[in-house]
């Protein structure tokens, strides 16, 4: 009986992280007008092997109680990404000035389309306005790192750009480095002056 409980516990411990990502990748959204909108209104998922996937989340409820759609992204992939490259059927990025930065609070400053929510930004659209490249203004990290943004439309496709080189060591890793390679060079002296 108690391995029973131990087990179950450790599975809530396992599962309710997972399952309260899932629900803070996007914010809800309320305001006049607006009811029930329960976060993503679409997933855009980097998987491990690289596959960009878009998901449906929760489609009957948009942000704005019209059209547009909060886009969550999750990054599964081994290292960080920097950029993805959205495509869809319809203008999905001709912006009309209600975007998610209008009702939720944390935009940034590389934005000036009102759309990028807290770490987004958008370059390289075309003249149809299906076709784009969403920029993190902070890569997303690796295997987990999320954000979200707002779009027109749903996306329907999708690639990605990872960031180019590794992480920066911080500083203190590169003293403890530093410490114990001399560490290491004076336990070596000692033993062959000897």
């Amino acid at each position: 009986m108690k391995t029973l409980k131990l087990a179950a516990i450790l599975a809530v411990g396992f599962l309710a992280p997972a399952a309260a990502l899932a629900g803070t990748i996007c914010p809800v959204v309320t305001g006049s007008g607006i009811t029930g909108t329960t976060g993503c209104n679409e997933i855009v998922t980097i998987s491990s092997t690289g596959t960009v996937t878009v998901t449906a989340g929760d489609t009957a409820h948009p942000y704005d109680g019209n059209d547009d759609q909060l886009i969550g992204v999750v990054n599964n992939f081994g290292s960080g990404v920097s950029a993805i490259t959205l495509t869809g059927a319809s203008a999905i990025f001709g912006f009309d000035g209600d975007g998610i930065d209008t009702f939720v609070a944390g935009s940034n400053g590389s934005d000036s389309s009102g759309y990028g929510g807290p770490d987004s930004f958008f370059s390289g659209i075309n003249a149809g306005k299906t076709s784009g490249t969403v920029n993190f203004v902070t890569a997303l990290a690796a295997n987990g790192g999320t954000t979200y943004f707002s779009l027109e439309q749903p996306p329907s496709s999708g690639t990605f750009t990872g960031r180019i080189g590794g992480q920066t060591p911080e500083p203190s890793s590169l003293i403890l480095l530093g410490t114990g390679v001399l560490g290491v060079a004076a336990g070596l002296r000692r033993r062959f002056v000897k």
